[in-house]
């Protein structure tokens, strides 16, 4: 018995019979699609506003937690649901201002106090970076955010930027722009914040603007240690009994503070080099500056 072969030919093509599947289930495989795509859309808009109410009713401890879940690791989340975040931890941060009229701006990333302005934004590494616009006292005059405090929420450590310490006393010191009532005012508010910071359960490493530790810090400067600069901090210690100055040698000077502190000077290759020493009196640098003025010149001169 002999196989029939099947003959192909140019007039006889292979039919797909999926080619000619019917119109109508097309239509409702793109509604049902469609369908799924609405779904998926309401049920990402709902857990965002669950995720938005949660941040209402959350304590610093559940923003912290909801910080580095979604801030640090970059997780997609809604624009409104990452400003509320970002809004209300930095608000637990910055609670001891509300003594001094803690109130939000008109702008987002920023809270407004009685003597300086808060702004607060991410770093590279997600990290919160708070900046600090002082008042001026005078109006012609507008100061610039300093970034004064980086906030690492994840390592939970706070960092001080010193370099921005010493500008707000060549601020205050040489450009006026500061009273020595509104340096102290600003030092005490800060140190209030640092003191909530280890509240928090924040490392805070002892800095130049820490009030709470003894002072014993070296400082270079590019300065030379110039002799009206010297003469000038003579005649001041000399006509006061609280005060004296001695001459070490050619290159090494004393000067002598009441509650016996004292600030020592040395002349290094035409730079100076400070030692200071407040005699565990815990202060901060503000606070030493703002009380000896005499001594700005050694580190900020006109």
């Amino acid at each position: 018995m002999s196989k029939t072969k099947k003959k192909i030919t140019p007039n006889s093509p292979t039919v797909d019979k999926s080619s000619k599947k019917d119109n109508y289930y097309v239509l409702k495989e793109k509604d049902h699609q469609a369908i799924m795509n609405l779904i998926g859309e309401r049920e990402d808009e709902l857990a965002d506003l669950y995720m938005r109410m949660a941040l209402l009713e959350a304590d610093f401890v559940e923003l912290l937690d909801a910080y580095c879940q979604f801030i640090i690791p970059n997780v997609p989340i809604s624009k409104i649901a990452k400003t509320n975040l970002l809004a209300y931890f930095s608000y637990e941060l910055l609670k001891p201002l509300k003594a001094v009229g803690l109130t939000q701006t008109d702008k987002e990333n920023v809270w407004k106090s009685k003597h300086f302005d808060v702004a607060y934004e991410l770093d590279k590494n997600n990290d919160l970076a708070l900046s600090f616009k002082m008042e001026v006292v005078d109006t012609r005059f507008e100061s610039a955010y300093m970034p004064l405090i980086l906030v690492h929420p994840k390592e939970m450590t706070v960092e001080v930027d010193e370099k921005q310490v010493l500008k707000l006393i060549h601020l205050w010191h040489k450009d006026k722009i500061f009273s020595h009532n509104q340096l102290s005012l600003i030092n005490y508010d800060l140190n209030q914040l640092l003191a909530w910071f280890k509240e928090l359960g924040f490392e805070v490493a002892p800095s130049l603007l820490d009030n709470t530790h003894a002072l014993k810090r070296e400082f270079s400067s590019e300065l030379s240690v110039d002799t009206k600069v010297l003469d000038d901090i003579f005649i001041i210690t000399m006509e006061s009994t609280d005060y004296d100055f001695e001459k070490i040698d050619d290159t090494h000077y004393q000067v002598k503070l009441n509650q016996e502190q004292t600030v020592d000077i040395f002349s290094e290759n035409g730079k100076t080099r400070l030692f200071i020493d407040s005699n565990n009196r815990r202060r901060s640098i503000l606070d030493f500056f703002t009380n000896y003025p005499f001594l700005v010149p050694l580190i900020v001169r006109n």
